[in-house]
């Protein structure tokens, strides 16, 4: 076998390899939301305090709107009566993984704030990824403040997660109070890569 017969032989055997590890690497998991045709398979949480005027959980709620959108028509707006300064509201899902593997998890997304505000924290942006429900406001990590820019801002998390006996993921994003007030911001084209 002369020698351009045997580089013709060992490029061939790399590129069938490559091909071979491309076709049989797993590819990542990717969900996408834009909220077009609803909640999709989010669902509305907080854990907010008592309104001492009241005695009952201060005012939240995440509703569907078409007021403000980044993409497409629709969002979610995140709103909270702060006044009591504390509580947290955020949009869940699960999503079912392989039990007992080790994975990678990004979430990003875009939240809108109506103003800019360097002199006060109104509100912080969080999220979850995890293996269970998040259930406190203690269970997220603190992405950054809400009113960084007027308009849309893109925010994210990643981590490493072992999904356990279950095979199952949670994650969450939303909004947690840091100023006494009424507030209300709009999230968008929420995106989770698992790979």
């Amino acid at each position: 076998m002369g020698p351009k017969l045997k580089t013709y032989l060992i490029t061939g055997i790399i590129i069938s390899g490559i091909v071979l590890g491309l076709y049989f690497y797993p590819k990542p998991s990717v969900f996408n939301e834009s909220f077009e045709e609803g909640f999709g398979e989010w669902i509305a949480d907080s854990d907010v305090p008592l309104d001492p005027n009241t005695g009952e959980d201060v005012f939240w709620e995440v509703t569907r709107t078409d007021s403000v959108s980044y993409s497409g028509s629709y969002s979610l707006n995140l709103s909270i009566d702060g006044r009591q300064d504390d509580g947290t509201v955020w949009i869940e899902r699960r999503i079912a993984v392989n039990p007992n593997s080790n994975v990678q998890v990004k979430i990003s997304f875009q939240l809108y704030s109506e103003f800019e505000s360097e002199a006060n924290d109104i509100a912080g942006v969080c999220a979850y990824l995890g293996t269970y429900d998040p259930e406190a406001e203690a269970d997220f990590t603190r992405l950054g403040r809400a009113n960084q820019v007027s308009g849309w801002k893109e925010y994210s998390h990643m981590t490493n997660l072992n999904t356990g006996p279950d095979g199952e993921i949670w994650v969450a994003v939303g909004i947690t109070v840091l100023w006494e007030t009424y507030m209300s911001y709009y999230i968008d084209d929420v995106e989770i890569i698992i790979s």
